[in-house]
């Protein structure tokens, strides 16, 4: 009878093994990702055209990884550096008398036997605003830049 239960039991347990291979092959690489990223710091000046572009590249690389069975998890991290930097594509979408802002980018960089995966990986900061051709330095929040175009717009209509 304990021979029996203990097969049963030994079945079950390589069953749910084998059926989270995958799962644990994810976490695997992320645990590597999370051990072995090297993060960098990148100053770029974006046009709405180059943010566009750049997180229209980010995102098939983050679709690609999270389509896979290793690298869906770090599919999932670079989705996160999207959500964050996304911002400046909307905001020079918005502000057309925005014609660049020059950021300072988090860039994650991770190598493996495999592929090496670079990203976009915060938000960073915003150091200068170029608007109507002329570059100013930006020393506020990000919440405040939103405040004073939403100011001087409002200013405008009136």
């Amino acid at each position: 009878m304990k021979k029996t239960v203990s097969i049963i039991l030994s079945i079950a347990a390589l069953i749910f093994i084998l059926a989270n291979i995958p799962n644990i092959v994810a976490h695997v690489k992320l645990y590597s990702f999370n051990a072995n990223k090297q993060v960098t710091t990148e100053t770029k000046v974006l046009t709405f055209d180059k943010a566009f572009e750049t997180l229209y590249q980010q995102r098939e690389l983050a679709q690609r990884l999270e389509d896979s069975t290793k690298y869906s998890l770090i599919g999932e991290q670079v989705r996160k550096g999207i959500d964050d930097a996304s911002d400046y594509e909307i905001f020079l979408r918005k502000h057309s008398q925005i014609n660049s802002i020059k950021v300072e980018l988090p860039i994650s960089t991770y190598k493996d036997a495999d592929r090496t995966i670079e990203f976009i990986s915060g938000k960073g900061e915003v150091l200068e605003i170029s608007e109507n051709g002329q570059w100013k330095k930006f020393n506020g929040s990000w919440d405040d830049l939103w405040n004073d175009l939403i100011e001087q717009y409002n200013q405008n209509d009136n």
